[in-house]
C-alpha cells in the first residue's frame, strides 16, 4: 500500500471489505460497477469519487459521513498541500482564491486534524454564536467557501491552534477579501445591467425596423 493518506484511506475500504467477508467481485456486484473501480479504489494510488466511497462503506458496513470525512481529510492533505506556498502572507491576500490557500495552509500546519477533533477545538472555544460544523470546515477546506462570519474565522483558527497573536492580521485579509469580494459583485451587476439595457435597445431598434418594413411593403 503507498504510504500517505490516499494509501490510509484506501487500506481503511480495504480492511473493511475484508471484515465484511467480501471479496472485490461480490462488493461490484452490490454497487453494481465495474471490478477495476474496486480495484482502484483499494490501490492507494488516487482517492476514489466520494459517490463511489459513501457506497463503499455502506455496503461494508460503516458510516458513510465518517468515510466522507475521512475523503474529505485525505483529499485536503493530498493535491491541495502542494499548493500551501502560494501565498507568501496574509498581507498579499488579494481575493478569496489567496485566504482560502492560506487557510488551508493553517490546516496543515496544524498537523492536518480530524474534522470532528476540528469541529471539537472550536466549538469548544468559541460557543454556539460561531460554532463550525464538520460540513463547513469540509466546504472550507475544500476551498469551496470561506468562513461566512469574523467569528467563524476566528473559530477556525482557534481550532487551526493558530494563536491569538496573529488573528489581527488574519481579520485584517479577511475584511480585505470581503471588500474585493463585494467590488467584484458590484461590478458584475453593473456589466450584466449594462448587457440587458444593450441588449433591450437592440430589440427595440428590430422591432422598429421591422415596422418600417412591413409598412414599405403595402
Amino acid at each position: 500500500m503507498p504510504p500517505g493518506p490516499v494509501g490510509e484511506f484506501a487500506d481503511r475500504l480495504r480492511r473493511a471489505r475484508r471484515e465484511r467477508g467480501l471479496e472485490r467481485a461480490d462488493l461490484a456486484r452490490i454497487l453494481v460497477c465495474s471490478l477495476a473501480t474496486i480495484q482502484r479504489a483499494e490501490a492507494g494510488i488516487r482517492l476514489p469519487a466520494l459517490p463511489t466511497a459513501r457506497a463503499y462503506a455502506t455496503a461494508c458496513g460503516l458510516d458513510p459521513d465518517e468515510i466522507e470525512e475521512a475523503w474529505q481529510n485525505a483529499r485536503a492533505r493530498t493535491h491541495p498541500a502542494r499548493r500551501r506556498t502560494a501565498v507568501p502572507s496574509l498581507g498579499l491576500a488579494a481575493d478569496a482564491a489567496d485566504l482560502a490557500a492560506l487557510l488551508l495552509n493553517a490546516y496543515i500546519r496544524a498537523g492536518a486534524p480530524s474534522y470532528r477533533e476540528m469541529e471539537r477545538r472550536a466549538n469548544d472555544r468559541a460557543g454556539n454564536a460561531a460554532s463550525l460544523s464538520r460540513s463547513t470546515i469540509g466546504r472550507i477546506l475544500t476551498r469551496q467557501q470561506l468562513p461566512t462570519t469574523e467569528e467563524r474565522l476566528l473559530a477556525f483558527l482557534t481550532a487551526c491552534r493558530v494563536p491569538e497573536h496573529a488573528f489581527g492580521r488574519w481579520l485584517s485579509a479577511y475584511r480585505r477579501v470581503r471588500r474585493h469580494e463585494q467590488l467584484a459583485a458590484r461590478w458584475r451587476n453593473a456589466v450584466r445591467t449594462a448587457e440587458s439595457s444593450w441588449n433591450r435597445s437592440r430589440q427595440d431598434d428590430e422591432r422598429a425596423l421591422r415596422t418600417w418594413r412591413a409598412a414599405r411593403s403595402t
